[in-house]
């Protein structure tokens, strides 16, 4: 099989799991024989996600910061793919591919292929070149939305380094003062209301409250612009306790730990998942309230094909959270159960190989069968109608 030069335009520079996937499928592919490159628009301070490509030994450029125009993210975008001698533009998420799109795939110069790992589809995105979901709750609305070409690719773990003892749990659990004896929840995601990850991690700290248990401990790992409403909300819980039961002890660059030391973890999407990587039980979060412990039986599909997400009715009462995780705690047995299980299953359904190996097939593909000019120019008015005439008229009406 060739090795294909990809030029990989990451959405951004903060460690969500879209970029870490993104990341780790460039690092696997690289290490099947073919030649990556990842671009990104700057950031307004910390790059977290330079740090992990670098780790990996992979090259990444950081175009200007949030507030450079898009033509010169463009420009110099183009400028890489030239230097690089990309054949193919992977951009990942709506603002990159329209950057694709604008730039080195202009006129269908360069072929892109486009992955959205949402759990709503959006407008905006070009109709007639390949794009990757992730959910196969979406297909539908994909195909609704013009798309031509749709195919479904589920998120990856990497199941080789998340995996029971691959981190030091137990040295996490020592420098954050939790005791053996005592039982962890962790949460492990970007503190933000995208997709009300800040709302489950609100709700779980409510519930911890409500359960009242000495034993039960959580830690919420990650930052984000909730950060600070989380803190306080940590710390009115911990007051009415009386004791630290929870913690918010940041971003960590490397997460591995947090995952191992837990005893439930509580989550979405890639979060979710990797806690099913290292045989945990995990309990899942979603919109409007929405929490499942992910098990055997009728939830396992609806959960598959959303990326370990919900929706739920509106309600905030932490009241069932709490009943679910009572349920875990106090059952080791059914723990070590759901935590065999899990691992079983994203092994055999998410691993990082054979999503590497989706991914390569569809280079290989496209670039047997380039697109060309004319399936560019057939997106051109809705392209142009989103990136230019709907911000025109959004900043008219003051919005």
């Amino acid at each position: 099989m060739r090795p294909v030069r990809v030029l990989v335009h990451l959405n951004n520079l903060a460690l969500g799991g879209a970029q870490l996937n993104a990341v780790d499928i460039a690092r696997t592919l690289r290490d099947r024989g073919h030649d990556p490159v990842l671009f990104a628009q700057g950031v307004a301070g910390d790059a977290p996600l330079v740090d992990v490509a670098a780790g990996h030994g992979l090259d990444i450029t950081v175009a200007g910061d949030p507030d450079t125009p898009h033509g010169e993210v463009r420009r110099r975008m183009q400028r890489l793919a030239l230097d690089h001698g990309s054949e193919l533009i992977h951009a990942w998420e709506v603002r990159a591919a329209r950057n694709a799109y604008f730039g080195p795939g202009r006129l269908g110069r360069l072929p892109v292929v486009t992955t959205f790992y949402g759990i709503r589809m959006l407008r905006g995105l070009p109709r007639h070149q390949p794009l990757v979901l992730g959910l196969g709750a979406l297909m539908g609305d994909g195909r609704a939305f013009g798309h031509r070409d749709v195919r479904l690719v589920e998120p990856p773990v990497n199941t080789g380094t998340d995996a029971p003892g691959t981190a030091d749990g137990t040295a996490w659990r020592r420098g954050l003062g939790i005791d053996d004896e005592e039982l962890l929840l962790a949460i492990v995601t970007r503190l933000v209301p995208d997709l009300e990850k800040d709302a489950g991690a609100e709700l779980t700290v409510d519930a911890v409250r409500a359960l009242d248990d000495p034993r039960i401990r959580l830690a919420i790992v990650g930052t984000g612009p909730s950060h600070e409403r989380l803190r306080a909300r940590a710390a009115e819980a911990n007051a009415a306790l009386g004791r630290e039961a929870v913690l918010v002890p940041g971003q960590m660059a490397d997460p591995r730990p947090a995952y191992d030391a837990a005893d439930v973890v509580l989550g979405m999407g890639g979060s979710a998942l990797r806690g099913l990587a290292f045989a945990k039980p995990v309990v899942v979060h979603g919109a409007a309230g929405y929490t499942a412990v992910h098990e055997p039986g009728p939830l396992v599909e609806p959960h598959a094909s959303r990326c370990m997400y919900g929706f739920g009715d509106g309600s905030r009462d932490p009241g069932p959270l709490a009943e679910q995780l009572r349920g875990l705690l106090n059952d080791p047995g059914r723990r070590t159960e759901l935590g065999r299980w899990g691992r079983d299953w994203v092994v055999g359904r998410f691993s990082l190989e054979s999503v590497a190996g989706a991914f390569e097939q569809l280079y290989l593909e496209v670039l047997a069968a380039p697109p060309g000019p004319a399936r560019w120019l057939r997106d051109l008015e809705q392209m142009t109608r989103y990136e230019f005439a709907k911000p025109a008229a959004l900043r008219l009406l003051g919005r």
